[in-house]
């Protein structure tokens, strides 16, 4: 017999074959092996044993486990990026055939009803950057089609339906499947949030917004809008109105009109409705008899006070209606003229003892208006940046930035346009300090493309997003940008052309701020900032 076939003291090398066999047999019964498990032996001559480096990867094999959140699927590379939600680091897994895809039970799901901004565990293979399972976390909780909701990013804080929750440092916000921003979100938009306990890490644009323009039309100018049950304004000069993303009828009514146009709104795409066609008829008025409680109310009819002792004439379309007297709650309501004679009955609630009380002591000479409204129309919202774009202020064109508008109270929304740009919208919160209050807003983006519908409606996109800004920098520095807060170094996220700032922060460090443009090319940028903390200038890489 061949003398290969026998070890040193002349045995046949049959152990060899039972350890092999043996360690097969580990791999059927733990569905995977680590990663020293895994590695192939080989013995030159002398039989002195060496790793050769080689891995067997089994389907199901994995040696790390994460709870993660999806931060954006691939599905043209078979690759998804992921983020920690403890370290808030990302990191890229490629998945094929074999990767198990489930549910919260167990049960199998198609990589189709996965999203960004689910909260999955996943298992991999570390060195492969495999993707062996995921599975939607039983650890966490989802609340979708959300309308009521707020989030405060200085006090990290989220109000979601009834009930409070923290805001972590690396939320992940998506949009259409890209990476968003919390200030891309404005009121009228419907939200997924997703977290674990009291914490929110994901929240998900499931309904977005769009913009509806009139084409110049002088007869319809102090009349109304009404974009099915959602928009209910009056119409003013070049108005721009945010609407939710939907089919809707839009009813125009003015003196002598009443039309109903039928739009489609498309997220972040504006469209102009031709109005060009309307004309007026002669108008129709309708009387409207009023039964108001208490006998004391005042009665005002589009902001002009009405005497309601007999029958009113009102012209047929949509009209504020304000019914409001000392003691009691004010009323404030649209109401609808379209028949020749209709009633109004109003019941007016009395206030409770605190309101009263404050408006007891807010009174002027027996004035019941509130001092505390009127002060604040001597304060100013200034819009600093960026200049030279249009102003819209809830829907209402108020000039070119820089621009100051009356200072009131409550929930807003600006809106910033400029030919040639896409347009962007924020809500913001204006509270009651009597002072002025001061906002400057990131550069619009330009569009690069613009497509005609139906003649009537415009429509814009923007290639940028789908390139990245990527930001490298020392272990455990919190990233900003433009005072968002964006992760863990290192990170990515959508690519917006402009003037932009990059802050940096690590415990126990001096901050660090820096001031970047980035260009409108199709491409990513990356920015390194690898010795901050010494002062040195950031240098600017991957051109």
């Amino acid at each position: 017999m061949h003398s290969s076939f026998f070890g040193k003291k002349g045995k046949p090398v049959l152990l060899a074959v039972s350890v092999l066999s043996i360690l097969t047999a580990g791999m059927i019964v733990t569905g995977f092996l680590s990663g020293s498990d895994s590695k192939g032996m080989a013995y030159e001559s002398g039989y002195e044993k060496y790793d050769s480096g080689f891995v067997i990867a089994q389907p199901g094999s994995y040696d790390s486990a994460d709870v993660a959140v999806i931060r954006e699927i691939d599905t043209e590379q078979n690759k998804i990026t992921f983020m920690n939600i403890e370290t808030g680091k990302y990191y890229t897994l490629a998945y094929d055939g074999t990767t198990v895809i489930a549910d919260k039970y167990g049960s199998g799901m198609a990589m189709t009803q996965m999203k960004g901004g689910d909260i999955v565990d996943v298992t991999f293979l570390r060195s492969k950057k495999k993707l062996s399972s995921m599975k939607l976390s039983d650890s966490a909780w989802v609340m979708e089609d959300v309308q009521k909701y707020s989030f405060d990013t200085l006090k990290k804080s989220a109000e979601v339906g009834s009930g409070v929750y923290s805001l972590r440092n690396n939320l992940v916000v998506s949009s259409e499947g890209k990476d968003a921003q919390l200030a891309d979100i404005i009121r009228g938009d419907v939200v997924s949030v997703s977290g674990v306990g009291n914490s929110v890490y994901s929240v998900v644009v499931e309904e977005g917004h769009g913009y509806l323009r009139l084409s110049a039309n002088d007869y319809l100018k102090g009349g109304w809008i009404e974009v099915g049950q959602e928009v209910i304004q009056q119409i003013t000069e070049d108005m721009l109105l945010v609407v939710p993303e939907g089919s809707y009828n839009v009813r125009l009514t003015a003196a002598g009109i009443d039309e109903i146009k039928p739009v489609t709104i498309y997220r972040n795409q504006e469209l102009t409705l031709n109005v060009s066609d309307l004309e007026p008829e002669a108008p129709k008025v309708g009387k409207i008899v009023f039964a108001i409680s208490p006998g004391s109310a005042t009665v005002l009819i589009d902001g002009e006070q009405v005497d309601i002792k007999g029958p009113v004439e009102v012209e047929y379309g949509v009209h504020q209606l304000i019914v409001k007297a000392q003691g009691y709650e004010t009323v404030t309501q649209y109401i609808r003229v379209g028949q020749e004679l209709a009633s109004i009955s109003i019941t007016l609630d009395k206030e409770d003892e605190t309101n009263a009380d404050q408006n007891t002591n807010n009174s002027v000479s027996g004035n019941s208006s509130e001092i505390s409204a009127s002060d604040l129309s001597s304060y100013k919202i200034y819009i600093q940046s960026p200049v030279d774009v249009e102003v819209y202020w809830d829907g209402v064109y108020k000039g070119l930035a820089p621009v100051s508008i009356k200072k009131e109270a409550g929930m807003h929304t600006i809106t910033l346009r400029r030919a040639g740009y896409v347009t962007k919208s924020y809500t913001v919160q204006i509270d009651e300090e009597e002072k002025d209050v001061t906002y400057s807003f990131s550069d619009l983006v330009k569009e690069n493309a613009s497509l005609t519908v139906s003649g009537n409606s415009s429509v814009s996109g923007n290639e940028l997003n789908s390139y990245k800004v990527y930001i490298e920098s020392l272990a455990d520095v919190e990233i900003y940008w433009d005072g968002i807060f964006k992760g863990v170094a290192s990170v990515s996220f959508k690519k917006e052309a402009g003037t932009h700032t990059i802050t940096l922060r690590k415990p126990g460090y001096e901050a660090r701020s820096y001031t970047v443009q980035v260009d409108t090319e199709e491409k990513d940028v990356t920015y390194s900032f690898f010795e901050f903390v010494s002062g040195n200038v950031a240098k600017r890489t991957g051109d």
